[in-house]
């Protein structure tokens, strides 16, 4: 009989328990949806050159949707990424009305064709640009292979003040090369950048003999071959044919 009596106590205990958690849920989603509490500011930090404030405020109208509380940060999240200059956005509530935005944008190196724009990670994104960009092409998958080897051999370059304006890797992985003074230069997919350095350690004594360098074919496992513009291709260093 006691125990029957302990048993119904404890529920009870049990019970009450219950509909205060109940209680306090309920009251607790009511103030977080209902109250007011709105996102009066929307503050975007960060380095970045290419988000404006007509693309916040349409972000704003269309996603920032409840209060302080309910805003969902995912939906957010998703359309600042979304913009096409936006690599990565984290975002953090400032009570007590404030939403902090942290960008990344993405930082772009070259054009993949006529199509896109390739950011210095080797990634393709859809951002529009009028800078002064190298064109790359290549076969797909290969951006962050040609982004990776065009760092290194611009690097190799501005040792003689020369730009990188093309590159181009064929299906056989052999490189073409065009510079802003219309230099051509060819590699094969080994050693690029000790026979570019080789060249280049070279450059300067070509210059007195040819003047202008037309193309330079580094293929060659001891030397490297150039061509003067218009006039037949010269040979120097190397009695072997290029490594194709």
């Amino acid at each position: 009989m006691l125990n029957n009596h302990l048993k119904i106590y404890w529920l009870g205990n049990l019970v009450f328990l219950l509909n205060i958690i109940l209680i306090l849920f309920l009251f607790s989603y009511r103030f977080m949806h209902f109250a007011k509490f709105p996102i009066r500011e929307i503050k975007v930090v960060g380095q970045y050159q290419h988000l404006d404030e007509d693309q916040v405020s349409m972000i704003s109208d269309r996603f920032v949707k409840g209060n302080f509380f309910s805003l969902d940060l995912y939906s957010t999240k998703e359309a600042f990424t979304k913009l096409p200059w936006i690599r990565n956005v984290s975002l953090r509530r400032v009570w007590p009305d404030r939403l902090e935005v942290f960008v990344e944008e993405h930082q772009a190196i070259g054009r993949w064709g006529a199509i896109a724009l390739v950011n210095e990670n080797g990634e393709i994104f859809h951002g529009a640009s009028d800078e002064d960009l190298p064109l790359f092409f290549g076969p797909e998958g290969t951006a962050s292979y040609i982004a990776l080897e065009y760092k290194k051999m611009q690097s190799i370059l501005d040792k003689k003040q020369l730009k990188i304006a093309q590159v181009s890797l064929s299906s056989r992985y052999t490189w073409d090369i065009r510079t802003t003074n219309n230099m051509k230069i060819i590699l094969s997919k080994d050693n690029i950048e000790a026979n570019l350095t080789r060249f280049m350690s070279q450059y300067d004594n070509i210059l007195v003999s040819v003047k202008r360098i037309g193309s330079a074919d580094l293929r060659y496992p001891n030397g490297f071959a150039i061509k003067k513009s218009t006039e037949p291709i010269q040979k120097i260093d190397s009695g072997e044919r290029p490594l194709i």
